[in-house]
């Protein structure tokens, strides 16, 4: 299953699980990818998580053998800053049901904590819902309550 939840012109969250997107997802497994825009400081993140069995945010990478193309930027697929290791766990905090991430896809010039912490928000939503019925303005909701500034 894959879904796109665009905004505007320049900000698109693409959600999948299973095979369907640019890095294939376990069966219980949903990824989330943020493009924004191009250059901006927070255009950039990849989370892929499933729903814990304990609260908060646990860390359980898997290697990924893909390259993504993302203009503009140099993707990593994995967690190289620790400031993003500490964004998750801070959005978790307050999650009614945790989530064990998976995988992470930074972007070397358009990733932050910010776009991090609004991911695990948006993502624990998916996990709730289901991407299939999920709806825009909840998902774009539960973006923009995650971080208490706008992105421009």
């Amino acid at each position: 299953m894959l879904r796109e939840f665009g905004r505007r012109e320049f900000f698109m969250l693409i959600a999948w699980t299973g095979d369907d997107g640019p890095v294939p997802a376990e069966v219980d497994v949903v990824d989330v990818e943020y493009r924004g825009r191009l250059g901006h400081a927070s255009s950039y993140g990849l989370l892929m998580a499933r729903a814990a069995d304990s609260p908060g945010v646990q860390i359980d990478l898997i290697p990924m053998p893909v390259a993504l193309s993302v203009p503009s930027d140099q993707v990593t697929l994995g967690l190289t800053e620790p400031e993003y290791a500490e964004a998750l766990h801070a959005a978790g905090r307050d999650l009614a049901t945790g989530l064990v991430i998976r995988g992470i896809g930074e972007g070397l010039y358009g990733s932050s904590a910010v776009v991090f912490t609004r991911l695990v928000a948006v993502i624990s939503l998916l996990v709730a819902t289901g991407v299939e019925s999920a709806d825009d303005a909840d998902i774009w909701a539960s973006w923009d309550n995650a971080w208490p500034y706008p992105l421009r």
